[in-house]
């Protein structure tokens, strides 16, 4: 701190004293008119009255001019105060009357005292210019002069004219004088850079209670700007760790801040940074803020550093976009990812600093991902790379990609992205594992097996992470299993029950659900002992383990012995599920109502399907039991109790799949106990409701029957046109078409069979029925008086010669030839009777 008006000491009035002898002869003196006008301008001298002074003097000189010789004291005097009046009244004609009152009084010691009063005057007013001049020619013994003279140059920027005046005060002159002397000469010596010499005259100035506040500045800038970081420390740190000492402690502060920045150690840096802060009176500069706030960063204080780097960081240039970058990182640190967004997108759209710019994007990319934008951070990562095709951070990026597709679920794009890759690395590779798996087992949950296995296939083919490595074979194996692809299946199986890692934990849990998968797989298989074996190795497993797994494991085994015929077995199982299972109970009574069906103990099949319907109405599994429950009273000829149950079925369930069968089963109850029109009723539905259910043809079959029963064979012919509608590539309905035309004929209902017939014939014309119908269409036309028809279709069948009563048709032909007067026809036709008759 610079402290220069403190030390210019404005001259006062000089008190003068006239010497003893003049004094003496000045009171002996009468009151004449001459003394009278000496006395009265030193009155108004003495009182400031220099005009009146200044006339005073001037008569008492031109009335005394005859009797006072030239050594007179009192002229001299007076000569004196006509100049030191001229000079208070700021008049031109000061130095004029000045240098000759010197002229002519060289030798009084007034003359010496003059040039330092006028000297003093011009310095009081700061016209240090004129002050120096006259200064400059005061005794050099007189310190008071010598310290204005050399205050006057430094004012001036004499810096070389001061200089030495000060270094002779300082080591010369008292206190009062060689310590600011010691303190101008300090601060002319740091300006000249001379900051060997400015130390010990700080030194010797900070002694002073007057610049002891400001020396410690000078002092540490001295220290500094030499590079004397020890010293200036040691000298800084005490005072500053004393908060009482009076001095001021922002600027050596700073200094010993700025010190410790540029050593690396940020945390004292930081330390000293804040008290500057503490104590500085206005705005910190930017590029100080900064560094405070890097020191503060560096030192982990993330959320304190954020607050200095925040107002630096809004600047667009290269400091604010270095600031922003830290910025971001600092509010990364302090979990506040939103603010870190927004900094490094500042300090990326900045181009001052290329390698900041680079590394502000690839983090702005970077933390979208880490806050959950994944599709928004794939984006800029592409945009980065665009930028930046052969960034250091390609890898990492590439990487981070990868895992941003696995977040955002879309598994396919992330496959491609990371296939097209030129170099994967490991984490790539681990997340490519996973991205192919998660799109297998996707494609597993929406049942699309086939499409599920090479997702697996992919994810195998990077095995980074085991746990994967062995769920991706158990899901493949699962994948074929439910393809029915049971041979491959197994071998997936095999090959995780045959492994002896024992550093993946999750293998266990996969080898236990192969024994439950190859279990299933064998059982489809029906090879039942190895399905009875994984079903008690997974059982045995399961003990310890969950019980709902345990139960499941039973119930699986008592499949086993079930389909092995294996009764008694298979329902101790049942029982206990049904006794101690906390579900799935409903499925071992099903199964335990099974196993009595296939024993013929029907009425215990019953009672167990009828349990299960009735203490679980909304099973899945009610339907079924209700159904079987129908069938076991068939096979007890119970069809009235049968009747009951399907019919219970069919209102009660009518969404059920066993409702086709059931209404199929009921019409045969109805058959059996003489109800043929309830019978074709049920039939008449099935046709009509499930069109194209495997049971509708045996509908078909059922209903034509019963019609003919009924004797109303014409009836069937609608309900087959339904048919035919329904399944019109069937090529079995021939024969049926075919029987209800004959039906309708051996009714004698000929004008139908007409119709029908040819309608059959033209819509079979290569039937093997089609000789027999063209026989039977001749004869209803026949019947129906129509003999030229029924001589048309004779003579087909006579020229198929494929019908078995060909000959008895040919006779037919000639006999009606022969009545219709055509005897040449008729000659042919028992022409060839004659031919073919066997008598």
């Amino acid at each position: 701190m610079k402290r220069f008006s403190s030390l210019v000491c404005l001259t006062t009035l000089s008190t003068f004293f006239i010497p003893e002898h003049q004094a003496e002869a000045q009171s002996t003196l009468s009151y004449t008119d001459p003394s009278i006008h000496f006395r009265n301008g030193r009155e108004y001298f003495e009182s400031r009255n220099y005009e009146a002074a200044k006339a005073e003097f001037a008569q008492y000189l031109e009335t005394e001019k005859p009797s006072l010789d030239k050594d007179d004291s009192y002229h001299v005097w007076a000569e004196y105060f006509i100049v030191m009046s001229s000079l208070y009244l700021n008049n031109s004609e000061t130095e004029v009357l000045a240098n000759r009152f010197i002229r002519n009084n060289s030798e009084h010691p007034i003359a010496n005292s003059l040039y330092k009063e006028i000297g003093n005057y011009f310095f009081a007013n700061g016209d240090y210019t004129r002050a120096t001049d006259y200064l400059s020619k005061s005794a050099k013994t007189d310190f008071a002069a010598q310290y204005k003279l050399a205050v006057g140059y430094f004012t001036l920027q004499k810096y070389t004219e001061a200089l030495p005046i000060f270094n002779e005060l300082k080591q010369t002159a008292s206190d009062s004088y060689a310590v600011p002397a010691a303190y101008y000469a300090g601060v002319i010596n740091f300006r000249a850079a001379n900051y060997t010499d400015a130390i010990p005259d700080f030194r010797q100035a900070e002694v002073s209670p007057e610049y002891r506040s400001e020396i410690p500045a000078w002092l540490a800038h001295s220290f500094y700007r030499q590079g004397k970081f020890a010293e200036m420390l040691a000298y800084t740190e005490p005072i500053l760790r004393d908060k009482n000492s009076g001095r001021k402690l922002d600027d050596i502060a700073l200094l010993t801040a700025e010190v410790y920045f540029q050593k690396g150690n940020y945390e004292k840096a930081a330390q000293y940074y804040t008290i500057y802060n503490n104590y500085k009176s206005q705005a910190m500069l930017t590029m100080v803020s900064y560094r405070f706030g890097y020191s503060l960063f560096r030192s982990n204080q993330f959320a304190l550093a954020a607050e200095q780097l925040k107002n630096v960081a809004s600047s667009k240039d290269t400091l604010g976009q270095d600031a922003a970058f830290t910025l971001g990182i600092c509010y990364l640190k302090a979990n506040n990812s939103p603010y870190a967004l927004g900094a490094f997108d500042q300090a990326r759209k900045l181009n001052f600093n290329p390698a900041i710019q680079e590394e502000a994007f690839f983090n702005y990319a970077k933390v979208l991902y880490d806050v959950g934008r994944s599709a928004e951070s794939i984006k800029e990562f592409e945009a980065f790379f665009r930028a930046y095709p052969t960034s250091k951070f390609e890898d990492e990026g590439n990487e981070l990609v990868s895992e941003a597709y696995l977040s955002s679920n879309n598994f396919q794009a992330a496959l491609s992205y990371i296939e097209n890759l030129k170099k994967r690395s490991s984490r790539i590779n681990t997340a490519y594992q996973r991205i192919a798996f998660n799109q297998g087992v996707k494609k597993y949950n929406e049942g699309n097996y086939i499409d599920a296995i090479p997702f697996f296939d992919k994810s195998l083919s990077t095995p980074e992470n085991a746990d994967l490595k062995y769920a991706a074979i158990f899901w493949k194996a699962e994948a074929l299993s439910a393809q029915k692809k049971y041979p491959e299946s197994i071998n997936l199986y095999q090959n995780l029950l045959s492994s002896t890692d024992n550093t993946t934990p999750g293998l266990r849990d996969y080898q236990n659900k192969s024994r439950y998968g190859i279990g299933y797989a064998y059982f489809n298989t029906k090879a039942y002992d190895k399905a009875n074996r994984y079903f008690r190795e997974y059982a045995d497993k399961m003990k310890s383990g969950d019980p709902q797994a345990l139960q499941d494991a039973s119930l699986r085994l008592a499949d086993t012995y079930f389909a092995q015929k294996n009764y008694e077995q298979a329902l101790k199982l049942y029982d206990e599920v049904i006794s101690t299972g906390k579900s799935d109970k409903d499925y071992a009574m099903l199964q335990k109502g099974e196993i009595l069906y296939y024993k013929e103990d029907y009425k215990g099949a019953r009672a167990s399907f009828d349990r299960v319907q009735t203490t679980y109405p909304n099973s899945v599994h009610a339907d079924n039991a209700m159904f079987r429950m129908g069938e076991a009273d068939l096979k007890a000829r119970q069809y009235t109790v049968a009747i009951t149950d399907f019919t219970r079925l069919i209102n009660e369930k009518p969404q059920s799949p066993f409702v086709p069968q059931a209404l199929l089963y009921r019409a045969g109850a109805f058959v059996n106990n003489g109800n043929r029109e309830s019978a074709v009723l049920d039939y008449k539905t099935i046709i009509k409701n499930y069109p194209t259910d495997s049971l509708a043809k045996s509908a078909l079959d059922g209903a034509q029957e019963q019609y003919n029963e009924l004797g109303r064979p014409e009836d069937f012919t609608a309900l087959l046109n339904g048919y035919q509608q329904a399944n019109p590539n069937d090529g079995s309905l021939d024969e049926l078409e075919f029987e209800s035309a004959k039906n309708l004929y051996y009714k004698e209902s000929y004008d139908k069979a007409v119709k029908v017939l040819s309608d059959y014939l033209a819509k079979y014309p290569t039937s093997k029925y089609s000789y027999e119908a063209k026989y039977l269409l001749a004869e209803a036309y026949n019947s129906l008086g129509n003999k030229a028809q029924a001589l048309n279709y004779y003579y087909q069948v006579i020229a198929d010669n494929k019908y078995k009563s060909v000959n008895k048709v040919t006779a037919k032909v000639a006999d009606i030839e022969f009545k219709a007067g055509n005897f040449k026809k008729s000659a042919t036709a028992y022409r060839i009777l004659q031919t073919i008759a066997p008598d």
